[in-house]
């Protein structure tokens, strides 16, 4: 992907995009690979980056949903358990089975677990990961080793997906240009373009460059998340809030506390909600939390609170002590749960967990929902737009389409395997430059040669493309990520031709939002 080129089809197209699309996130790119899976003329544009929101800041599960399954929610079960299944199968270099252990205290309460994952594991059939079983209190600790014994009995192991969510946004992002789509960061709708009442396109800038456009297409579907309200209104100023935030906290922990690589599953917190704790690029995540927050923004924090409801909820599993002193980070997201209008004059429908709506002016409004059932929500997206858009009925192919860079399992291992096939071009630059191969920082296992590879070929264009979502840096150890911040901004001026001035505000930049993902030591 080359921002250059991208621009230069934007400019020279003359005739409108069959699908034009709104937002960069797992939704909105979701829906643009089900569209050129159909082979419509897909455009998507995001205001910011690519996953740059929520996308990018989730407990980086690809599951089913226990909680589901405990509310009865079988048919929600039963479709995220097939796009697991569906993603484990097509991308194993970044979706990949992971093992969870639920601690259990007593006999009554290892049997209600295990019944419940049997039925989990039933819905899944012939896509099923591994089978669920119970274990005792010795094989308990054998799985997790960290694990505090006290009072154990044993536990319930199951299986579900484990994948670096803002990476597979850069993977269907690539894969969409791959078959003829255009997918481009850092271009804002500012406004819709209507004729007669009815939507035909938006009015968008290049934000890196001021540069103005019209880009005209015959059906626009907006999948922005949690700012879906802000796009409805300017549509229509009749329309009524369908979006509550919801912000979701993590933490950071060092990887000596799951030394084994598997993952807990803490069944209820002190606010009767599930806490995971699982094995992340060689750190330990820890989350999520669940609190209501009007502040719509970019940049949610995870507070001082949150920060200690997850220690304390957490510390009680384990073995070694648990503190504020061993989170290298804490990031925060804001989910878009949605609560339909009851009476608008708007064709809407429900299915499942994510909401679908055509306004009355013909943009499409794609809401709620989770990472694992993107595919599904996209597919569906784009069944609505050839239904009100007039659009050829052309079957989805999203199922058994080739990403950009598959592997298979076998070579999922491989060094360079986030980097998917492009291993080979990596080595090859480290050949010429040995610099290229050396870290970025002795607590980050990332490559300058990586760095290289995001600038050149996956559209990072700021500090916090490459260290937030390119790499995890800033997410795995955001002191790390600030000590590095000054190299890596001389680097990509280099590469881009910018001056010293873009450098000092990109720090700058970096810097403020690097400072949310820091934990101050207790006192």
């Amino acid at each position: 992907m080359k921002r250059f080129e991208g621009l230069k089809r934007i400019e020279s197209e003359e005739t409108p995009w069959d699908i034009l699309i709104i937002g960069g996130g797992s939704t909105g790119l979701g829906s643009a690979l089900d569209a050129v899976s159909r082979g419509f003329r897909t455009l998507l544009i995001e205001q910011d980056d690519f996953g740059k929101g929520t996308s990018s800041r989730s407990t980086k599960l690809i599951h089913g949903g226990v909680r589901y399954l405990r509310q009865g929610n079988v048919s929600l079960v039963s479709e995220s358990l097939a796009e697991r299944g569906w993603l484990v199968n097509s991308l194993p270099n970044l979706v990949q089975p992971q093992l969870f252990l639920i601690p259990t205290f007593s006999f009554w309460e290892t049997w209600y677990y295990r019944i419940g994952l049997w039925m989990y594991d039933r819905l899944a059939g012939a896509l099923g990961l591994n089978s669920s079983k119970r274990c005792n209190r010795d094989q308990a600790l054998e799985l997790i080793p960290t694990l505090k014994p006290d009072r154990l009995s044993g536990g319930v192991v199951y299986w579900d997906g484990l994948f670096d969510d803002a990476r597979l946004c850069i993977e269907i992002a690539d894969t969409v240009w791959k078959n003829g789509g255009l997918a481009l960061n850092y271009v804002r709708a500012e406004s819709l373009l209507k004729e007669d009442g009815k939507v035909f396109g938006v009015s968008a800038v290049d934000s890196l460059s001021g540069s103005r456009f019209d880009l005209e297409a015959k059906v626009v579907i907006q999948a922005t998340g949690i700012f879906s309200d802000k796009i409805r209104i300017k549509d229509s100023n009749k329309s009524t809030s369908i979006i509550q935030a919801s912000r979701g906290s993590h933490i950071v922990m060092d990887g000596s506390f799951l030394p084994n690589g598997n993952a807990i599953m803490v069944p209820k917190t002190s606010d009767g909600r599930l806490l995971f704790l699982v094995p992340w690029h060689g750190k330990v995540i820890a989350g999520t939390t669940d609190i209501p927050d009007e502040n719509i923004c970019l940049e949610p924090k995870a507070t001082d609170e949150e920060i200690d409801f997850i220690i304390e909820n957490a510390a009680p599993y384990l073995a070694k002590t648990l503190t504020r002193e061993d989170v290298s980070s804490a990031f925060s997201g804001l989910r878009p749960l949605v609560t339909p209008p009851k009476s608008e004059g708007n064709t809407a429908s429900i299915s499942r967990d994510h909401y679908i709506e055509v306004s009355e002016s013909g943009l499409i409004t794609i809401a709620g929902g989770k990472w694992t059932t993107f595919r599904k929500m996209g597919e569906d997206a784009i069944d609505t737009a050839i239904q009100s858009g007039g659009l050829e009925d052309r079957p989805s192919r999203s199922q058994s389409m080739k990403f950009s860079g598959d592997l298979s399992a076998e070579d999922s291992s491989h060094r360079f395997a986030r980097k998917v096939s492009n291993a080979d071009t990596l080595q090859s630059w480290i050949e010429e430059d040995p610099k290229l191969g050396e870290r970025i920082h002795e607590r980050l296992d990332y490559s300058w040669a990586e760095v290289l590879w995001a600038i050149r070929e996956e559209l990072a264009e700021s500090l916090e493309d490459v260290l937030a979502r390119r790499t995890r840096s800033l997410f795995l150890d955001a002191s790390a990520s600030l000590d590095i911040a000054p190299s890596i901004a001389q680097f990509m001026a280099e590469e881009l031709g910018r001056d010293s001035d873009w450098e000092e505000q990109s720090i700058a930049a970096f810097n403020e939002i690097a400072d949310a993902f820091r934990v101050n030591a207790s006192d």
